[in-house]
């Protein structure tokens, strides 16, 4: 006789609502957030040693820009699409003034820890295409309209990175768990037995965990993603240094400003005034 498969809820335990069935296929969450889309022309790009928690993608329309990664450099090229992930330390300088495109975007806590580097990709018809929409909604001056386009070649350009990039995200689901709940609810007092007892863990297991999974404890990957989120704020808002510091939960200006030091060897004023694109 054979045995009837075990039916899932998928509502919360006490809820009003009923939703049952067998879960066929789970992929994890994915996001697409993007933070900016411009076309900029440089006279002069240089850039020292810049770290930024967020992608960056960039189309140049010449030639003239060149990046600087652990001593390598490599030109950047029409007709090539060019990624640098999250947390990639890199410099910049010019060989002579030209335009690009540019895209800074975030894919999700877990997707922003990929393997740093800059990875380049000869551009596809419909890339070129995706790229003609934005430049025409680009020259609609006062216009109201949402480039969903951008959303569209960031995802194109993503997908065609190599595997190996994401071979460290492989983790333990309870590790996952932990850091999705820690990443949506950065602004609130987290403990240590609050995030623990979310993935099922005691506060022992969770540190073991996270010291054999991510090589770091639990407690500093929230306040990783506090100062990332900080810093993302820093440069795509007006908010003022205070409000960030609350809304990222990173208590007060001063132990803000701390942190910064202590981690991304800036403050948070210093951050917001760097030159970029």
């Amino acid at each position: 006789m054979t045995q009837a498969p075990s039916l899932l809820s998928v509502v919360p335990a006490g809820s009003a609502h009923r939703v049952q069935g067998h879960r066929s296929v789970a992929l994890p969450a994915v996001t697409v957030d993007i933070l900016t889309t411009r076309k900029i022309e440089l006279q002069q790009w240089e850039l020292r040693r810049l770290n930024d928690p967020y992608w960056r993608l960039y189309w140049p329309m010449e030639l003239g820009g060149v990046i600087e990664i652990d001593g390598k450099q490599t030109a950047l090229k029409p007709g090539t699409v060019y990624l640098i992930p999250p947390h990639t330390t890199f410099s910049t300088t010019t060989t002579s003034p030209f335009s690009k495109w540019y895209a800074h975007f975030s894919l999700g806590p877990v997707a922003d820890r990929a393997a740093p580097g800059i990875y380049s990709f000869s551009n596809t018809q419909h890339m070129r295409s995706l790229l003609q929409s934005l430049i025409k909604i680009g020259e609609q001056p006062g216009s109201v309209r949402f480039p969903w386009v951008s959303t569209q070649l960031v995802a194109e350009t993503v997908q065609r990175l190599p595997d190996s990039i994401w071979e460290q995200q492989r983790l333990d689901p309870r590790v996952l768990k932990a850091m999705e709940f820690m990443n949506q609810h950065m602004g609130l007092k987290l403990t240590a037995d609050q995030i623990a007892r979310h993935a099922g863990l005691s506060v022992r297991n969770l540190n073991h965990l996270f010291q054999q999974e991510v090589q770091l404890p639990p407690m500093r990957i929230l306040l990783d993603y506090r100062l990332d989120e900080a810093c993302r704020l820093l440069r795509h808002t007006d908010d003022s240094i205070e409000d960030i510091a609350e809304h990222c939960g990173l208590l007060n200006r001063h132990y803000f400003s701390r942190m910064m030091r202590q981690y991304r060897n800036t403050s948070p004023a210093a951050y917001r005034q760097e030159s970029w694109g």
